[in-house]
């Protein structure tokens, strides 16, 4: 059997795009580990994020989005702020692994691209 790229590209995209589970995912937790990020360098941080989990390899991505979609569904069924807690604090193997991945590629983003942000994200001058 044939592998078809095109129902690949149609499934995974959207779940990973900035405006599907993983991004919403996204900006939840950043919205809870960089507070004072403002919303045009959160919206830009988000957009990042996702373009990145786009680019990951094939059994990884596709790890990333049956954990994006399962994020999804759980979220129509409990408070989404409440599944965001979760994944930002277990320990479970490959289930903490989404959180993982986003604060690892936001934070490394943030600081290359404002190194002047302070820890909670807010712009300015930091004192050294």
């Amino acid at each position: 059997m044939r592998f078809d790229a095109r129902y690949h590209a149609a499934f995974v995209r959207p779940a990973l795009d900035p405006d599907g589970p993983f991004g919403r995912f996204a900006e939840r937790l950043l919205l809870l580990e960089l507070p004072d990020l403002p919303a045009d360098r959160l919206a830009t941080t988000v957009e990042f994020v996702c373009r990145r989990a786009r680019q990951v390899p094939g059994p990884l991505r596709l790890g990333v989005t049956v954990l994006s979609g399962s994020t999804a569904v759980v979220e129509r069924l409990v408070d989404p702020d409440r599944v965001v807690a979760f994944l930002r604090s277990t320990e479970l193997p490959l289930v903490g692994e989404l959180a993982r991945l986003v604060r690892s590629l936001a934070f490394a983003f943030v600081w290359e691209t404002w190194p002047d942000s302070s820890p909670t994200g807010a712009p300015g001058a930091v004192d050294v």
